[in-house]
Order: C-alpha cells, then sequence, then structure tokens
C-alpha cells in the first residue's frame, strides 16, 4: 500500500519525539508539581524521575519546569507539553480500558428455532442478562441442516438422536396435547366430535408420528379421511391452529400463555411424549472452558421448570 508524503514525513518527526517513560515523569510531576509526589505514584525513585525529565529538556533544549526552594512550576514550555501529554495519556488510558472491557466480556452465541426462542428464551432473557452482566447473547435462528460455524456456538436442537461429537443435554421433552382455535370449538359442537370430525385437518410437525401415537393413547381411530398439513417449524403450526386451519399437538406449558389468553383451546388433556426432544449442543470444550455456557444452560433449565410448574398450576 502506497504511503503519501505528509503521512511519512509525521512518522520520520516521531523518531525525535522523548521516551514514553519520559514523557510519563514529566505529566507526573506536572500534575502534582513535585518530583517525590511523582515518584511515588510511578512506584520508581526521585532520581530516577529527574534523570527523565532532564532527558526531555536536553532533547528539546529548553526548561520544562523553574525549580525552587518552595517547590517546581512550569515554564511557558511546560504548559504546552503538560496539555498536550494530558491529552495523548487520557485518549490512551480510554482506548485500554475498552480493550480490557472488551476482554472480561463473552460473547454466548445461541441458535434456536422461532417458536423455542418465542416460548422460552424470549420472555425472561432479560432476567439472564441481569444476572450476567458480563455476558454478551446473541440469539439467532436454528435452521435445518445447520452446521456448526463457531465453537462458542449453543444450538437449541429439536430431534431423535443426540448428535455425535459435541456436548448434548435434554432440556425437554415434549407433553403434547391436541389444539385448537376457540372459534373452531365454538362451531363444531365440543371437543370429542372436533377430535373426529372428518373435515378437520390435523397439523403435523415433520410427519404424521405424532398424531398417530396420540390418537393410539387416547383410543381413537387414525383413519377417516383427515387431511393432514406438514409443518416444518412450530411456531408457524401454532399460527394455523390459532387461525382455525386444524387442530394441532402443542407442548402443554409452553401453549399455557396461549390458553390463558383465549387464543387457544386445549381440547384434552391426554398428552404423548414425542420420541424427539429439545436439547442443548455445544462444543465439549465449551462446556468447561466457557463460563457463560454452563450459566446459560443453568438458566434455561430453570426457565423450563419454572414455565412447566405455572402451566401446571394454571390450568387445575
Amino acid at each position: 500500500m502506497n504511503k503519501s508524503n505528509s503521512s511519512m514525513q509525521i512518522r520520520a518527526a516521531r523518531r525525535g519525539l522523548p521516551g514514553l517513560k519520559a514523557l510519563r515523569a514529566f505529566e507526573a510531576v506536572a500534575f502534582h508539581g513535585s518530583f517525590t509526589q511523582a515518584a511515588d505514584e510511578l512506584a520508581v525513585s526521585q532520581g530516577a524521575v529527574s534523570h527523565q525529565i532532564k532527558q526531555i529538556e536536553d532533547n528539546l533544549g529548553v526548561l520544562l519546569f523553574h525549580r525552587s526552594a518552595r517547590g517546581v512550576s512550569l515554564t511557558p514550555q511546560g504548559l504546552l507539553l503538560r496539555e498536550a501529554a494530558e491529552q495523548a495519556f487520557d485518549k490512551i488510558g480510554e482506548v485500554v480500558s475498552l480493550i480490557r472491557a472488551d476482554r472480561k466480556t463473552q460473547i454466548l452465541r445461541v441458535r434456536a428455532g422461532p417458536f423455542f426462542a418465542m416460548k422460552v428464551i424470549a420472555p425472561s432473557i432479560s432476567e439472564f442478562m441481569k444476572a450476567n452482566p458480563g455476558v454478551q447473547l446473541h440469539l439467532n435462528n436454528l435452521r435445518d441442516g445447520t452446521i456448526m460455524p463457531r465453537s462458542d456456538d449453543v444450538f437449541i436442537e429439536y430431534g431423535v438422536n443426540a448428535p455425535s461429537g459435541v456436548f448434548s443435554v435434554v432440556i425437554l421433552h415434549e407433553e403434547l396435547v391436541p389444539v385448537c382455535s376457540p372459534s373452531l370449538l365454538e362451531n363444531d359442537g365440543g371437543s370429542g366430535r372436533l377430535l373426529m370430525e372428518a373435515s378437520i385437518a390435523r397439523l403435523n410437525y415433520r410427519d404424521l408420528e405424532d398424531w398417530e401415537k396420540w390418537l393410539e393413547m387416547a383410543g381413537l381411530e387414525a383413519e377417516g379421511g383427515h387431511p393432514n398439513l406438514v409443518f416444518d417449524d412450530q411456531h408457524t403450526i401454532i399460527e394455523a391452529a390459532r387461525a382455525g386451519l386444524g387442530i394441532a399437538l402443542a407442548d402443554r406449558a409452553l401453549i399455557q400463555e396461549d390458553v390463558a389468553r383465549g387464543r387457544i383451546c386445549v381440547l384434552s388433556e391426554r398428552f404423548i411424549q414425542p420420541r424427539a426432544c429439545y436439547r442443548l449442543v455445544c462444543a465439549e470444550e465449551n462446556v468447561a472452558t466457557k463460563s457463560c455456557v454452563a450459566m446459560f444452560h443453568e438458566w434455561l433449565v430453570q426457565e423450563i421448570t419454572k414455565i412447566q410448574k405455572t402451566a401446571v398450576t394454571e390450568h387445575r
């Protein structure tokens, strides 16, 4: 890269600047008005401070201090240099503080599907941030087939099998109950009839397995000509159910707020636990080396437990 003549001249002029130690000694003496107090601040001898000041004065060819039995005071040239030195050291101090603060900050990148993020993480994430002021959280969507791009990412994955080669722990095994829009229930004469109404679509997540398992558990026929809509996103399924497009299976605890607000009705408290579950997944080394991963895991488990307890209390 080409350098301009002016920038090269500026850098050449820097070669003639006094050393940093000498400038620090000068700024300390100028601030305290005392060689002794400056030496105490810098944790050096008074003789060392005097030597540094003499170096600067010899370099510049002027006196920076008037010395007398009553102490020292700045000459006009010393006043100019003090102002410049204070500004320079203040600026350096600010930047160093920022760098040190950045080193203390732990960045935690969390990837989760929109349904889990909205129902579990988002409602109380401010509490996690207040309890852990040194953590900077980046929350992003998790998409199918995502490969961990960074070793410091945490994934909230939903599936049957635990991924290999990484740390993985189950954080939520759902209890799925059938839910639908209140308007759908009002128009079709009760939950029992609605569940078997051939014209009412069943809303499925990824495949038909959960519905088949629930119907078998409830002693109902899986056949009956029901249209099946299959989605790859749980948030979209709940929105479809709220819009009256059919009956969905959803975790009882995670839809409790929708039930309490009258946006969704539970058709039966009978539930199944699907083969799939939610897991927290991250690189093995993060569990031992990144404290923010352990803190987030602990907070997440506590939050899920709180959501489940609240749901049990409110729907009794």
